[in-house]
């Protein structure tokens, strides 16, 4: 049952009071006027509102029945309902011969806005409900079935996570709330919990694939989350394509986070990232490494010291982009290839690692990536 507190019911006084030219009362069933266009009356008790709350009618009061109620003035009093109960009482004022005409309009607007009130506090307690539940699943706690089945979250279905955030940080403060409204009313399929004052996490539908076809998973969400924003919105935000990770909606929302994290770095222009555009990087981002990138930036610490070691990182960097090609390599760098082998012979002797060994190569690989990362944060 809705509760109708002073800003409703004052913002019904405004509008009826615009249409219809007379004062107007909002009482509580209890006959306390708790909105009036005569501001000195907020606050009194009215014996006729707890009259047409009592009997569900309407009250008219003239000067043959005031006697019976203490303190009306002369009007019309019409009990206003929302799903058959009565919510409040509206008072017109004047001699009920010239505002009973007005009666039902005002009844109406009342009730239409009450409700219009009664549906927003209903999203609004959705959203929290659905909040709540996301929260709890993607930070690894068990939720009870009743959680799920109040806001109609299948677990079974297949889902990817996706983070939404102002293309240019810090956005507006109702960023989220703004586009919370917009994705709700285009797609209802859409999950949506704010994770952050400026992050949305958006879990989109998609329909299961092999291990080989992870990329359409991404495709198919990322193309259900654009089609549902507007053209102005998509230039103003910078979306993240995490991984889907069977049976883990957390892993699928920390996949989504260090892709966020690793593509604003790397890509501070793009709009759009996704984890199967550098899986590898992505994944040590999300390690939070501490020894364990001290152990792997050591072999780099001889090659630092050299005075060509931004040449070696160079070569290094665009064999690993030529995906272990030399020749490649060599045209990118215009360079003869023997230059190229050269080079990465350097490389072995500095680091102890070859870039002709794979385990080495992914070793190294991973080293540059660490490096750049502890840089750059």
């Amino acid at each position: 049952m809705i509760t109708l507190d002073h800003n409703t019911a004052q913002r019904i006084v405004d509008r009826a009071m615009q249409v219809i030219g007379h004062s107007v009362n909002v009482m509580t069933p209890d006959g306390v006027i708790i909105a009036s266009g005569d501001p000195l009356r907020v606050g009194e008790l009215h014996h006729g509102a707890r009259h047409v709350a009592l009997r569900g009618e309407s009250l008219a009061v003239d000067a043959s029945n005031a006697e019976q109620f203490t303190g009306v003035r002369h009007g019309v009093n019409v009990p206003i309902t929302v799903g058959q109960h009565i919510v409040a009482v509206v008072g017109i004022s004047g001699e009920p011969a010239k505002v009973l005409q007005f009666a039902d309009l005002v009844k109406v607007t009342a009730e239409l806005m009450l409700e219009q009130t009664a549906l927003l506090e209903l999203g609004q307690h959705r959203r929290r409900q659905t909040e709540d539940t996301l929260l709890a699943l993607i930070n690894g706690r068990a939720v009870p079935q009743s959680w799920l089945d109040r806001i109609g979250f299948d677990l079974a279905q297949p889902r990817l996570a996706l983070i939404i955030e102002p293309a240019q940080l810090p956005g507006p403060d109702d960023f989220v709330i703004l586009l919370m409204r917009q994705l709700e009313l285009s797609d209802k399929s859409l999950l949506l919990a704010q994770v952050a004052p400026q992050r949305l996490l958006v879990l989109a539908p998609i329909k299961p694939a092999s291990t080989t076809a992870l990329r359409s998973m991404t495709e198919q969400a990322l193309s259900l989350l654009q089609s549902s924003l507007s053209a102005n919105v998509h230039m103003a935000v910078v979306i993240a394509a995490g991984q889907y990770i069977e049976g883990s909606l957390q892993g699928c929302y920390e996949s989504a986070l260090a892709t966020m994290a690793s593509g604003r770095r790397e890509s501070p222009h793009s709009s759009v990232h996704c984890y199967s555009d550098d899986p590898v990087t992505i994944l040590w981002e999300s390690l939070r490494p501490s020894w364990q990138q001290q152990e792997l930036l050591r072999p780099l610490q001889t090659l630092r010291a050299h005075p060509r070691h931004l040449l070696y990182v160079r070569t290094l960097q665009a064999f690993f982009d030529a995906n272990g090609d030399v020749k490649q390599c060599a045209a990118v760098l215009h360079l003869h290839r023997n230059t190229v082998r050269y080079r990465l012979k350097g490389v072995e002797q500095l680091t102890g690692l070859s870039p002709f060994r794979l385990p080495e190569l992914l070793h190294l690989y991973l080293a540059l990536k660490s490096d750049d990362l502890s840089t750059k944060q």
